[in-house]
């Protein structure tokens, strides 16, 4: 393996690191007329591995062998990369009417940070050095041509990633069969504002706050949902849902490195160019998702319900559990520059076609029943129980709180 692929100026971590979407219970939900919520939650995401191509689990980056021109094995460098993001996630969502609503995320990030964790495995016998190359050894070779050893980053401080909007409409409302049947079917239109900053191409070791560094969803995209309730036979305490996607990224241009920083390990720009595009390959898949409430709670008339019981019990119940999982194909990412074999050997080869399978546990406590106009959580999102291929695996813990608002 090309040493390059270590510091590929995108280093794009996988993770689905925003919990975005409307449905915090079901997936065909929408919001009241003239009521907005406003979330706001607090992302950590952790991306320390990744599926390779043969489905299986290992390092985000390969281990990469060194040799002298004669050909002897100088070494290996074995990289444990592990890669933090840190998100404060803002969303807004407004009831246009009774089943049609709009939401808004705007996603800044507090920090990013990278750790490298290169180690060094002894190659063969140097008959100059009267021993094998030692780490030092290698780290000082490479110093004495103006390259110093990748350690760890951190930044983008304060920056937006691309800003989700959505809108959905559920289109089964005032169909008496769907109504008998407790079925609602809904279309989710997703989308992202290009608010995010690429990385910096000169840093050994960074990423940037696009959705493509993110892929936590496309750009643009389509969902297709359908929920089955169950008011009667089980009292409003269970809710089944499946959701049908297609979303697609589309094809951006970036600048190629020049090695400003790192003349030996991204001095790209001489045969690969002065820019290249890449594009991501789409988003296909499906999910399934159970919503159980174990306890619907005590409905009291207060002030939110206009002194009415009778109408504070048509209010979220207080503990919801929901569980969601998710498969996702992925399509082949095409690299485009000067250099083809810049583009498969350091780029395409790791991005080849492949899937995720995403597991999703989230917790909500409403406590509108009570007169107090709050709604916390706590979600987990987990991609490396079950197996993967070709993707970087990212899990996310997320704490949030939702309030309510009306004002008119």
């Amino acid at each position: 393996m090309s040493p390059l692929k270590l510091f590929a100026g995108l280093f794009c971590l996988l993770g689905a690191l925003l919990v975005y979407g409307y449905a915090h219970a079901g997936f065909t939900e929408t919001l009241p007329k003239a009521t907005f919520l406003l979330e706001v939650g607090f992302v950590q995401a952790n991306i320390n591995n990744a599926w390779d191509n043969e489905g299986n689990l290992g390092p985000i980056i390969d281990e990469i062998k060194r040799y002298e021109p004669g050909g002897s094995l100088q070494g290996i460098i074995r990289p444990n990369v592990e890669a933090r993001y840190l998100i404060l996630l803002n969303l807004l969502q407004y009831g246009i009417l009774d089943n049609l609503s709009l939401a808004v995320g705007i996603p800044v990030v507090l920090e990013t940070r990278v750790e490298p964790n290169l180690e060094w495995e002894e190659g063969d016998y140097q008959w100059t050095l009267g021993r094998p190359y030692s780490e030092k050894d290698f780290w000082e070779w490479a110093a004495s041509m103006g390259q110093p050893k990748p350690g760890n980053w951190s930044g983008n401080q304060g920056k937006l990633t691309d800003m989700p909007v959505g809108l959905r409409y559920r289109f089964t409302d005032g169909f008496k069969w769907f109504e008998k049947n407790d079925l609602a079917c809904a279309i989710t239109l997703l989308g992202a504002l290009p608010t995010g900053s690429p990385s910096d191409p000169e840093e050994a070791v960074a990423t940037g706050t696009t959705v493509w560094n993110l892929h936590f969803q496309g750009e643009f995209g389509v969902h297709i949902s359908i929920d089955k309730s169950f008011k009667k036979s089980l009292d409003e305490r269970l809710i089944v849902g499946l959701d049908l996607f297609h979303e697609i990224l589309f094809r951006h241009t970036y600048v190629v490195p020049k090695g400003t920083k790192n003349p030996l390990l991204l001095n790209f720009q001489p045969y690969a160019g002065d820019t290249y595009t890449i594009d991501p390959g789409d988003f296909t898949g499906a999910s399934i998702q159970v919503d159980v409430v174990p306890w619907k709670g005590p409905a009291r008339g207060t002030w939110l319900s206009g002194g009415s019981a009778e109408r504070a019990a048509g209010f979220p119940p207080f503990v919801t559990v929901s569980l969601r999982y998710t498969y996702v194909h992925l399509g082949q990412t095409d690299w485009d520059s000067d250099s083809e074999l810049w583009d498969w050997d350091n780029r395409e080869e790791d991005w080849r076609p492949g899937y995720k399978n995403i597991l999703f546990g989230m917790v909500t406590i409403s406590l509108l029943r009570l007169g107090i106009p709050l709604q916390p959580y706590v979600s987990y999102r987990n991609q490396s129980w079950l197996p993967g291929k070709n993707f970087r695996v990212g899990n996310a813990l997320t704490t949030g709180i939702r309030i309510p608002l009306k004002f008119w």
